[in-house]
């Protein structure tokens, strides 16, 4: 299934998950937030050109104390930084069960990488999990939670190696 930037002809109107947040998002507010510049997103659709799942990617910064102690050496002092933020990720209720939620993470995985590979500088990728299921699905792919936040963090060298 090719996963492509949003664009007016993809059908968004009946798209449903379980997180109702992340249902509206994709309804009513992405396109503001793309046309604003505040994120990307790409999405899987169905042969009717049905969205099917989503994800945004944006840039984030991170002050040099919200790393994980174990990364901290490689940052300069007073440093922020440069990360990829995957913002929302969600697959549709009739693509449950297929692997679509691993295929989209897998893509968007490869895209930070190739980002901070050849375009801008980025240490790692970051979640903001909706709840404990998103907590453990990405923790399985090797994210990490930030101290004293509930965000997650993923190193671009674990993503060199996950694809």
């Amino acid at each position: 299934m090719d996963i492509v930037i949003l664009d007016k002809t993809h059908y968004r109107k009946a798209f449903e998950c379980e997180e109702q947040q992340l249902t509206q998002y994709i309804q009513k507010q992405v396109s503001q937030d793309v046309k604003k510049k505040l994120a990307i997103c790409f999405v899987a659709t169905d042969s009717n050109n049905h969205v099917v799942g989503y994800y945004t990617l944006s840039s984030e910064s991170l002050g040099r104390e919200q790393i994980p102690e174990k990364y901290i050496k490689k940052v300069p002092q007073n440093y922020n930084v440069p990360v990829i933020l995957l913002g929302r990720l969600a697959r549709d209720l009739t693509a449950k069960g297929t692997g679509l939620g691993e295929h989209l993470l897998l893509d968007a995985l490869f895209r930070a990488f190739t980002l901070s590979e050849e375009s801008i500088g980025a240490m790692a990728v970051v979640v903001d999990p909706i709840n404990t299921y998103a907590v453990n699905f990405y923790r399985k792919y090797g994210f990490e939670q930030l101290p004293d936040s509930e965000k997650m963090f993923i190193p671009m060298n674990t993503i060199r190696q996950i694809i």
